[in-house]
């Protein structure tokens, strides 16, 4: 660790920075001093404005004891280097002052660890008698960073729902043109954590080798100064041999590394491409950028936004029906509240071995009526040879759904709870991971276009793969991969043959095109 007194390049850099961007990141290799920085900037501040409050939020109160100790002591040593009798040590819960001689040194390292450890911790530098400025150490989650005034957040890369921190945080900053916010990581190992879309350099930065580190601004306007292990080095800041301690150079050092992504993001600050998500970010962007002027997201909100939608597919579908080959996916949800996940249909297009996601339509209700009235308009536009209906949870509902479909299209009942056997497979497979696995693979093929909006991509990226399982938790507005589940869905749509010819009920229920004036398709 950094020693207190040592001003780097790239430390000083950034508190040049961070006094122009009042929202800023430091990416920076590890040991580099992150926290150190982190509590100079609070120290300032705390000296410049009188009654200010920074929040100091930390993940790793949630990594275990030795991790939080030693952060501790780097906090600790940090302020103690600009140590007055002006700044206090104060347990946050009592009031107590834990350094009642003046500056905070007397404080044994054990007991500034437990106080840091219980979130208990807070700098205070007085002013006067009555007032003082602080810094208060949290927890890194949503409900901890709920004070206002500056924001410092360490290693956000690895705090979990991240998306929903920054959700919560941010009306904070936007409250006060006096506040600011800071992020200090290294890169996630997990290309779907929200720092790596927060945080990640455009493509094609040009980001050379500079002792201070290198300013650039994120895609969604975040200004970051990298600094990698060459800037350091650069500054006269090596890597050590894990045997002999002798210096190395950054190529030496990842010439002996075993796991070289794990040193490409902890030292080389890069944004390595992997982890858990179902679906890569670089197939997405390519079947995204390729729905542009081609497919379209609508977000519904009300009936005349439904109507838009509609009339948009049946500007698409002028051409003969004969022509066409068309499959339905519905995502059932039959709730309204802020955080439940919507339904989401999805008209799929194959043309060729090419898959065409015409639109994808998105809506909360609580009105089971108003949802099928929907998709009723949207068959009698489309003319799909198919719909298939999640009813994996709302069996009745959808049952309901295809009785009174039944008379305009096929309407199959997916149950992704069920067991299938699948050539190849050692045992049998649940329906969710077949049909998740067969639209992961035509992404993965480069046959999918999709809608180009941002919704969808976040959506999608939210769907995980864990010990050959498809997962997904639902994020702070109730999405759920539901634009996923039902693409998914349209793909069974447009490939299912289940019923056809081989029962009464198969024919009776629709589960295949054939009807009076209706031929299969």
């Amino acid at each position: 660790m950094v020693s207190p007194l040592t001003i780097r390049a790239g430390q000083k850099e950034f508190s040049r920075g961070v006094a122009v961007h009042r929202v800023a990141g430091l990416l920076a290799r590890r040991q580099y001093g992150k926290t150190t920085i982190a509590a100079r900037v609070a120290l300032r501040k705390m000296m410049k404005r009188p009654g200010h409050t920074v929040i100091f939020g930390s993940v790793k109160l949630d990594l275990g004891r030795e991790i939080v100790r030693k952060e501790a002591a780097a906090l600790q040593a940090a302020f103690q280097a600009f140590s007055t009798d002006a700044l206090q040590i104060v347990d946050a819960q009592t009031g107590k002052n834990i350094s009642p001689k003046g500056p905070i040194s007397p404080i044994s390292p054990d007991d500034f660890a437990e106080l840091y450890e219980a979130t208990r911790l807070e700098f205070r530098l007085y002013h006067s008698r009555s007032i003082y400025s602080r810094t208060k150490v949290v927890a890194l989650n949503t409900a901890a960073v709920g004070e206002t005034g500056d924001l410092i957040l360490d290693e956000v890369g690895r705090v979990k729902n991240f998306r929903d921190v920054v959700e919560a945080i941010m009306p904070v900053i936007a409250s006060n043109p006096d506040f600011r916010c800071i992020y200090t990581t290294t890169p996630p190992p997990d290309d779907t954590h929200y720092s790596f879309e927060l945080l990640a350099p455009p493509i094609g930065a040009d980001l050379p080798v500079n002792p201070a580190g290198n300013w650039y601004q994120s895609e969604l306007g975040v200004w970051v100064l990298r600094i990698t292990a060459w800037d350091a080095y650069a500054d006269a800041v090596p890597l050590y041999d894990d045997d002999s301690g002798a210096p190395l150079s950054p190529e030496e050092s990842r010439a002996r590394a075993h796991d070289k992504d794990a040193w490409d993001r902890n030292y080389a600050c890069r944004f390595v491409l992997g982890g858990t998500a179902a679906c890569g970010l670089l197939q997405l962007d390519t079947a995204q950028r390729r729905g542009i002027g081609q497919s379209q997201l609508f977000q519904v909100n009300n009936d005349l936004e439904f109507d838009q939608s509609l009339s948009y597919l049946t500007n698409q579908f002028r051409i003969p029906q004969s022509a066409l080959r068309i499959g339905l996916g519905w995502d059932l949800a039959t709730t309204t509240s802020e955080t439940s996940n919507p339904s989401s249909l999805t008209i799929l297009q194959q043309i060729g071995q090419d898959l065409l996601a015409r639109a994808v339509i998105t809506w909360k209700t609580a009105d089971p009526d108003v949802a099928l009235e929907r998709v009723r308009r949207v068959v009698e536009a489309t003319r799909p040879r198919r719909l298939c209906i999640d009813a994996t949870n709302e069996r009745y509902f959808a049952q309901m759904c295809r009785k009174e479909l039944g008379p305009l299209v096929p309407v199959e009942l997916v149950i992704g709870s069920e067991t299938i056997d699948v050539p190849g497979e050692p045992a049998p497979i649940t329906m969710k991971q077949y049909l998740g696995a067969q639209l992961v693979a035509e992404l993965d093929d480069n046959h999918l276009t999709l809608p180009p909006e941002r919704y969808l991509r976040e959506d999608w990226r939210l769907v995980r793969k864990e010990k050959g399982q498809f997962v997904c938790e639902p994020d702070a507005n109730g999405r759920h991969g539901d634009t996923f589940d039902s693409t998914k869905l349209a793909l069974r749509a447009l490939r299912s043959t289940a019923g056809a010819l081989l029962t009464a009920d198969g024919i009776s229920t629709g589960n295949n095109a054939l009807r009076p004036g209706s031929r299969l398709r």
